[in-house]
Order: structure tokens, then sequence, then C-alpha cells
């Protein structure tokens, strides 16, 4: 029975590799320098059935303050998702998951997290799909080396939009 169960799941499984990169550049006003950030974020995830599948995303960030300072992120965030809803091509899902990030350079400090983030699948392919994460709805709590201080709510604005592109394999 134990190896039905495994020989199901593995017929039925799926693996997706993939994940985002940002870049952006500031300029506050014209006579101001540019202030850029960059972002990596890369994701695995594994499709247990047709609505449910666990994966987990790495990132790294690298954020200029200001002109003398930046902040190197490093995060890991492994998530639950839940797919909800399918018309044709495009499939609505939601992310529950738990976030820490560590930071360095000339900051120094963790942070916390707990909470859900809403997305959209569009199959490409039956090889690519194309993925984009809007807000988060959630707790976060720094640690005593960035204040301690915490965070409540819900977050959808264009600095919490997040595309990707996935591999199945």
């Amino acid at each position: 029975m134990a190896a039905m169960m495994v020989a199901t799941l593995a017929v039925n499984a799926q693996v997706y590799v993939g994940g985002s990169l940002g870049f952006e550049s500031v300029k506050e006003h014209k006579d101001a320098d540019a202030l850029s950030s960059f972002s990596i974020k890369p994701e695995a995830g594994y499709n247990l059935d047709e609505n449910w599948a666990v994966g987990i995303q790495l990132g790294f960030s690298s954020i200029d303050i200001d002109e003398d300072n930046s902040v190197s992120t490093f995060e890991v965030a492994p998530y639950a998702r839940y797919t909800f809803a399918k018309t044709g091509i495009a499939s609505f899902f939601v992310d529950g998951g738990i976030q820490f990030i560590s930071y360095g350079s000339d900051m120094k400090g963790s942070t916390f997290g707990i909470g859900v983030r809403p997305g959209i699948k569009l199959a490409a392919s039956k090889k690519v799909d194309v993925i984009a994460k809007l807000g988060y709805l959630g707790y976060s709590k720094d640690n005593d080396d960035l204040g301690g201080g915490s965070a409540f709510g819900l977050n959808v604005n264009n600095t919490n939009l997040e595309f990707g592109v996935f591999f199945n394999f």
C-alpha cells in the first residue's frame, strides 16, 4: 500500500524551478546621484496535486540607502501554495509561508515574518509558466539589532509586485 502511494505521488508530481530578477535606479531629484537596487530570487517547488504545491524561495538583494550606505540581504521563504481557481491558461493562487531575512553590509540584523501572498499563473506552454505575485498580508518582527519593531497588515502596492518565469519538469 505504501509503495502504491509513493508511485501515485510520483506520477502526479511535477517539479518546477524558476524565479525573478529585479533592478531599479532612482534619482530623487535632477541633481542627485542615482541610487540602485538589485535582487535575484530563485525558487523551486513540487506540485503535490492539482491544487497544492510546496516550495522555497531564496533571495539576495543589494540596496543603496544613500550615496554612502548600502544594505545587502539574504532571504529564505518556504511556502505552501493553494490554487483556488482555474480558467483557460490562467490560475489564481495564494502562497502561505514564513520568511527569514538577514541583513548585512551597513545594516546588521534579521527579520522574521509569516503571511500570505496572492498571485496569478499564466501557462505559456506545458513547460513554461509566467507568475505574478502582488501584495502581502501578514506579520513581521525585526530582531533587537534592527530595533525590535514589528508590523502587521496588508501591503498591496507596486513595490510589492513580483514577476517570475517557471519551468515545469
